[in-house]
């Protein structure tokens, strides 16, 4: 698991690009305070493609550096707590450094100060682009695939009857995929593709919730859940809602438990 502290007031939206490659494992803590407290559409769609959702602490205290204070003292508390793999600061603020070093050396973990989640994470490496060949070695290779070509010819068109073969005995050839679909559609192949079958909504009730949701929880946790769930238009109103009502750990659990249930929201 990987632990981010992000301070907010520093970086803002910026600072925020790139949290759709984190996993579900990570946990993501955006440290802000009333002055710093918008959110661009555009990191908006990215945290809901990836179905992450920050955990939020505001700074009530104003003052010279307190947020700084807030996220280190946090910081602390959880290097005691979480053991995670490695720890994240996203700011631009140096002044971090002494703190990092800090517990580097006394508390021997790994912490990381970057300016944005894009920085932190990484992005996919672009393919290194080849040299120019000399026109001989050129020439050698252009021989070699149209001699290697000739070879696999037949080879594909075996591999073509084949296929005519399967089809023509009703065998299943093809293969279609619906985007964010649960379900594989199977199909002959040359024929018609096959409806989509509508989604329909599912009745939740508290016997589902109590299904759902492990550990098991009492009735009265089931219902207080059921209860955000129905109050709820959307995945974000819903994580909102149970972190109203639990604390976070709890609120993190019960939201991943109920999101077979999220087919109900008209998103």
């Amino acid at each position: 698991m990987r632990l981010f502290l992000i301070d907010y007031e520093n970086v803002n939206s910026a600072g925020l690009h790139g949290i759709g490659q984190a996993t579900a494992e990570d946990r993501i803590i955006l440290f802000y305070s009333h002055a710093a407290n918008t959110l661009s559409f555009e990191i908006m769609d990215e945290m809901m493609d990836a179905e992450i959702l920050p955990e939020r602490v505001c700074l009530e205290q104003t003052g010279k550096n307190a947020l700084d204070f807030q996220l280190v003292t946090f910081l602390g508390y959880l290097i005691a707590k979480e053991k995670a793999d490695e720890y994240y600061i996203i700011s631009r603020d140096s002044g971090y450094q002494s703190a990092i070093t800090f517990c580097q050396q006394y508390f021997g973990v790994k912490v990381h100060l970057r300016p944005s989640m894009k920085a932190a994470l990484g992005s996919k490496k672009q393919p290194a682009k080849k040299q120019p060949e000399q026109p001989m070695q050129l020439m050698q290779d252009v021989r070699k695939a149209a001699k290697k070509t000739a070879k696999l010819q037949p080879v594909a068109k075996k591999v073509k009857d084949v296929r005519v073969q399967d089809a023509k005995k009703g065998k299943r050839a093809a293969v279609s995929l619906r985007k964010k679909a649960t379900v594989i559609q199977v199909q002959p192949a040359q024929s018609a593709p096959a409806a989509l079958p509508k989604e329909e909504r599912i009745p939740v009730d508290l016997e589902m919730v109590l299904s759902l949701v492990h550990p098991t929880v009492n009735a009265d946790v089931a219902a207080e859940i059921l209860h955000c769930l129905q109050d709820s238009h959307s995945k974000t109103e819903f994580h909102n809602a149970l972190q109203q009502h639990f604390d976070n750990d709890n609120a993190k659990l019960y939201y991943h438990s109920m999101k077979p249930c999220f087919v109900t929201f008209a998103e």
